[in-house]
């Protein structure tokens, strides 16, 4: 009976998902999707699943599918494209924005502590007066 619980948390139906493609394998039949919930990212591999033949979908594609949990990883089952390409700059654009932050170089000012009754130094005094 132990064993069952288990399966049961490891494996949950959560539900039905809207998100869009950031990558995709069309020979893999694989893709990760950002989920409209703005939690983890879903990741279908359409080998466990039954999907109509033909296309595959590309990155930006907006697509809507049923979300389960298996230990801590999301995945995506039966999807389906609701807009093609609707957000086809989304990757390069967070491509773009982490490319920015990393570049961005963070500095601090430092204030000097002084106990009261305690002369600074001479260099700091000068830059204080200024």
């Amino acid at each position: 009976m132990e064993a069952k619980n288990v399966a049961q948390d490891q494996k949950r139906l959560e539900e039905t998902m809207i998100g869009v493609v950031l990558w995709s394998d069309t020979s893999d039949r694989k893709a990760v999707i950002w989920c409209e919930d703005q939690g983890d990212l879903a990741f279908l591999n359409s080998a466990e699943d039954i999907l109509q033949p033909g296309a595959f979908f590309d990155a930006g594609d907006v697509v809507q599918f049923d979300m389960e949990i298996h230990s801590t990883m999301r995945r995506a089952h039966n999807p389906r494209l609701i807009q093609e390409r609707a957000g086809a700059g989304l990757p390069e654009a967070l491509r773009n924005s982490v490319s920015a932050e990393n570049e961005t170089i963070h500095t601090a000012e430092i204030l000097p502590f002084v106990r009261q009754g305690q002369t600074q130094c001479p260099e700091l005094a000068q830059h204080s007066e200024a």
